[in-house]
């Protein structure tokens, strides 16, 4: 199994993908291009697909909605979260939805951890030693806690 995790965001979107072996088959950024929020959208969504043909992963976990208090941030996060969302569907690849705080408190034990105590266990529990982004940790991250929490649960 195979299993993706994706981080969204505008600026970046962090993707990252483990086997059930714990391995890390794959991570990095899509970094859209153009100048308009619609030219930004459809790149992401152009470098979404092309992770998902490359890959053709199993199952996909997303960074669920965390709340703004600036609703523009929010509105253009829920425009990027929808055409990955789309992407997945159109792939017939299902997919959960998670809040960062529950990523956290599964890897770090804290749900409020930071960004860098995450990096860090993430980092740790796959063994690897190159520097990533925080958004590719993220996106691991996201994996991880799927493929810990389907050792000890069925998922339907």
């Amino acid at each position: 199994m195979l299993v993706l995790g994706i981080d969204p965001g505008l600026r970046f979107t962090g993707f990252g993908l483990i086997d059930e072996k714990f391995k890390v088959v794959g991570h990095g950024i899509i970094k859209p291009r153009g100048e308009s929020l619609a030219e930004k959208l459809h790149s992401i969504y152009q470098q979404f697909n092309d992770v998902l043909q490359e890959y053709s992963p199993d199952v996909a976990v997303v960074e669920s909605t965390i709340y703004y208090r600036n609703v523009k941030t929010a509105l253009t996060l829920g425009a990027v979260r929808g055409i990955l969302l789309l992407g997945l569907q159109q792939n017939g690849i299902r997919f959960f939805e998670v809040s960062p705080t529950k990523i956290k408190l599964s890897l770090t034990g804290v749900g409020r951890a930071k960004k860098e105590q995450l990096e860090y266990m993430v980092k740790k529990i796959l063994s690897l030693k190159e520097d990533i982004s925080s958004h590719e940790s993220d996106a691991l991250a996201l994996s991880l806690w799927f493929l810990k929490r389907k050792k000890h649960a069925v998922f339907s």
